[in-house]
């Protein structure tokens, strides 16, 4: 028996492949304001509004009546205790099924995902006995629980499936195959806790509409919730290869929405992001072979460029913010990974001019981006990957000029050089450039410690030891010496180095923060100051395979990142966002991240084929 305080840690999650997923606890408890099992996108992939709750349900025999399902109310009250019941839980690629005990009657309980759709189905089979299933439903954006403001709920009974309409408006259908009778009901079920939320000092109490129970007249019955048409989906087990759960795991961040694709940066409350998009395409897109995915969402991106800027996130409604100075960077670094997959020239020609719009806007600046000795500085902040702010108190500021950027520079300026050559242009410009930026960098940033972290726009360097100095090692183009890069592996593998990926802060420095927990202030101002973050894995490995050529010690990085990679197969390839800096490791923020796992997948791979 699985106990409800630990099960409320033990989550799953499975998007449906349009912005939308179904997600809850592996005993059916809601412990988060995202746990439900259907949220469905208004404007997909953005603007995800939970539907279908959960459903209280019920097997009846011998006369009596037993729960499957178990919620966790205001004042620690469990109830019903289904979770006592609970002897088997298997998670497929797309679907979730529960095995319950009573007595001597085993009932089987599958919920499945019909991918590509706003759909899932809820089988029930027992030996003996009968089910009374009740659906909780809920009309809301999936970040903001209800508790005082509900709408009102009603539904139509039309030839094939059940209406739901909320406030007059529908906005979920529900088809039930088996013999059965209808009970009206409508009741409210009050004061559902989400103890996750609770912790995390956000809402954490709701209230949950109940329209009906359905009271099947055998021993199996069926129950669709959907919007829009859909086509089932067959139950995929998949295999529990480390390397194809990363890669079955890895596709699904992928959405489509018309004819266009995005890759959502985490489940469950992240929505797409420009730089996670362009960090996670190798490992999520590439090395998947979706190609046609990839070569789609990079023109989107780029030919969304403001004054050289690609897009930090798209809004819906077809807004998008711009703020991360990076993320133009990493994109032209994922266009020329793009090439190397699928040596498509037409692409080049086609992105080529866009890519010239970041390099000229960033030369020569253009508000944002300064470039100042042939480095590139930053006014404002956040701009960088590191980018926590609360009450406008920005916890890792870094203006001026960032290791990171300008190693992305460099980089740039010689994928440039590349392509333009590929292209017919025989012109040196691109490199006489990065040579410029290259002599500045080794100028400026080389420490004792390996990289500064940062150059202020007085001259200050920032002596913090982050992760981001790998940067300048790991890219295709490093800006960095042999010796410097050395001393810089040296440092991180003693200052950084963990079995889950690499710290964000030194321990030595004075606001280093090894817990992620507690209110949202908290949780921002230990963000980047120590938890560690998985996908800085492949930035790792890309600097150990640049510049360490020994394959025994590349091949036992396979022993370091163990315990990551078992956090993989328990989390059906899924890897979140963040770890504390401290045992027994607990993981924090999204508990399924899109760069998480493109880079441990690229990682692994990359250190496979290497050895």
């Amino acid at each position: 028996m699985l106990d409800p305080r630990e099960c409320e840690d033990r989550e799953w999650v499975i998007p449906t492949g349009t912005g939308g997923y179904s997600s809850s606890t592996l005993c059916g408890i809601n412990s988060r304001t995202y746990h439900g099992l259907l949220v469905i996108p208004q404007d997909p992939p953005h603007r995800r509004y939970m539907t279908l709750a959960k459903v209280e349900d019920f097997v009846i025999t011998d006369g009596q009546e037993y729960p499957m399902s178990t919620n966790h109310y205001l004042n620690d009250v469990f109830y019903p205790e289904g979770y006592r019941f609970l002897d088997h839980v298997e998670r497929g690629e797309n679907f979730v099924r529960w095995e319950y005990l009573f007595g001597n009657s085993r009932v089987e309980r599958t919920l499945q995902v019909h991918r590509g759709y706003d759909a899932i189905t809820l089988s029930y089979t027992s030996q003996r006995g009968i089910f009374r299933l009740c659906p909780l439903i809920t009309y809301r954006s999936h970040h903001v629980a209800l508790k005082t403001v509900h709408p009102i709920f009603s539904y139509k009974i039309l030839q094939d499936h059940i209406l739901l309409l909320a406030n007059g408006i529908p906005f979920l259908r529900v088809r039930i195959r088996g013999n059965y009778t209808l009970e009206k009901t409508e009741y409210w079920y009050y004061n559902f806790f989400y103890r996750l939320d609770f912790e995390r000092g956000t809402n954490y109490l709701e209230d949950l509409y109940n329209p009906f129970c359905v009271i099947s007249k055998g021993n199996r019955i069926d129950m669709d919730f959907y919007w829009g048409e859909f086509k089932p989906e067959q139950k995929i087990l998949g295999s529990r290869e480390i390397m194809d759960l990363l890669s079955s795991a890895g596709k699904s961040f992928l959405v489509k929405s018309g004819d266009d694709y995005a890759i959502i940066a985490g489940y469950h409350w992240f929505d797409e992001w420009g730089r996670d998009t362009m960090i996670s395409m190798e490992g999520i897109l590439l090395m998947n072979g979706l190609f046609e995915q990839a070569k789609k969402i990079l023109l989107r991106y780029f030919n969304a460029l403001n004054r050289g800027l690609m897009p930090n996130n798209f809004l819906g409604n077809n807004e998008s913010a711009y703020k991360g100075v990076d993320v133009s960077l990493w994109g032209i670094n994922a266009v020329y990974k793009y090439y190397q997959y699928t040596n498509d020239g037409e692409f080049l020609k086609r992105v080529f001019p866009r890519m010239l719009e970041v390099v000229d806007w960033y030369w020569k600046g253009n508000g944002v981006v300064v470039n100042r000795e042939n480095l590139l500085y930053h006014v404002g902040a956040p701009r960088t990957w590191m980018d926590a702010q609360f009450d406008g108190e920005i916890v890792t500021p870094r203006e001026g000029a960032a290791v990171e950027i300008n190693a992305l520079w460099y980089n740039a300026l010689m994928i440039m050089d590349q392509i333009s050559k590929r292209l017919g242009i025989h012109d040196d410009e691109f490199v006489e450039k990065a040579e410029k930026v290259r002599s500045s960098f080794m100028e400026k940033f080389p420490s004792e410690a390996g990289l500064y972290d940062y150059i202020g726009w007085d001259g200050k360097p920032g002596r913090e030891i982050r992760p981001n100095q790998l940067v300048a090692l790991a890219l295709p183009y490093p800006v960095v010496s042999k010796d410097i890069a050395m001393r810089v592996l040296e440092v991180v593998e003693m200052e950084l180095l963990r079995p889950y990926g690499l710290s964000t802060l030194s321990k030595r420095d004075r606001g280093y923060t090894p817990f992620y927990r507690g209110d949202r202030a908290s949780r921002d101002r230990a963000y980047h100051n120590g938890p560690i973050w998985p996908w800085l894995v492949g930035i790792y490995v890309d600097a150990k395979l640049n510049f360490e050529y020994d394959s025994i010690r590349i091949k036992n990085l396979l022993n370091q990142f163990s315990p990551l990679l078992g956090v993989a197969v328990r989390e059906n390839g899924y890897v979140p966002e963040l770890f504390e800096d401290i045992p027994p490791y607990k993981k924090g923020g999204c508990i399924a991240q899109a760069w998480s796992v493109a880079e441990l997948n690229r990682a692994i791979r990359n250190i496979i084929n290497y050895s």
